[in-house]
């Protein structure tokens, strides 16, 4: 086993194709699909299942692959551990980021500072919130960027954006009234929905959302490991699905803006986290104050403040 299999595995498991995986992690598929093979044969199980139409986790696979990203975050920590030692003047902003955030939202709200400074280093970390917020407490990020309100603590925090969560039916068995452009919440809480494990946010903010509007969320006894997944099993007729606009991949469900009950769409909002008794070194400073007074310009800059497929 070595490094390289896992990383290889973690690709194929994040974007759900051996070819894509092959490219991310630029070499060729004969030589990704062989080192994930050798992988299986050493750890005693097969991690994929592999069809025609696409390559998805076993069960073994999705009880394997947090700890294959243990492994390689260690690594990643390690190295950058050593060369926080041997080069101390080296300027580093260390960010830990949700999986539910945009990524390409992420990068216009970065980019400027990035241009700005070119002798700051920004290195960015996506991992499940709770891990990411202990990183912070233990001095081993510099900010963390995920749902808002849902970790509490001691941090200074500046609003990034919101983007509308949308409602996907399940399967054929749900149809809208004529015409309609949006559904309220109220229709729509007696359906059962799939989800994802609570690690990036979403799973926490949908069961707020319904418990403000004094309703029970009916959850599948089943997860799924990514929103791809919960588009695809909405469409087998598992159960419904709730998604960020950023994350839904214009699959052939539908999928419906949620209304709530003061007839206003429904919005998730996300924030930069950072700790008060933190660093105060002047480049995060510097970038502390991007955070609050450039990126609510940037955000705003956007067509109508959301986030869509064009711009997320």
């Amino acid at each position: 086993m070595n490094l390289s299999q896992l990383k290889f595995a973690q690709a194929v498991a994040a974007s759900g194709s051996f070819t894509a995986a092959a490219t991310d992690c630029c070499v060729t598929q004969p030589t990704l699909s062989n080192a994930i093979a050798q992988l299986e044969d050493e750890l005693g199980e097969r991690l994929f299942a592999r069809t025609t139409r696409k390559v998805t986790l076993t069960p073994f696979g999705a009880h394997v692959l947090p700890h294959v990203a243990d492994i390689l975050d260690a690594q990643a920590t390690l190295l950058r551990q050593a060369e926080a030692f041997l080069r101390p003047d080296r300027r580093l902003i260390r960010i830990g980021t949700s999986p539910l955030l945009s990524s390409k939202l992420l990068g216009l709200m970065i980019e400027p500072f990035r241009q700005a400074h070119p002798a700051i280093d920004v290195v960015l970390r996506e991992m499940n919130m709770k891990d990411l917020y202990r990183m912070l407490a233990e001095g081993l990020l510099d900010f963390v960027f995920g749902v808002a309100k849902v970790q509490p603590g001691s941090w200074h925090t500046a609003p990034l954006y919101e983007e509308a969560l949308l409602f996907i039916p399940r399967g054929k068995t749900w149809a809208p009234q004529a015409d309609a452009s949006s559904v309220p919440l109220i229709d729509i809480t007696n359906e059962t929905y799939v989800m994802v494990p609570d690690a990036c946010g979403l799973s926490r903010a949908t069961r707020a959302l319904f418990r403000s509007h004094r309703r029970k969320l009916h959850a599948y006894s089943g997860e799924a490991m990514s929103y791809q997944v919960l588009e695809e099993w909405a469409e087998l007729g598992i159960g419904a699905a709730i998604l960020p606009r950023s994350k839904v991949g214009g699959g052939r469900q539908p999928a419906y803006p949620i209304t709530g009950k003061d007839g206003r769409e429904v919005r998730i909002g996300f924030e930069a986290s950072w700790s008060r008794s933190g660093s105060n070194a002047p480049h995060l400073l510097e970038f502390a104050q991007h955070l609050r007074l450039a990126v609510p310009g940037i955000v705003a800059a956007l067509e109508t403040g959301a986030v869509g497929p064009a711009t997320a």
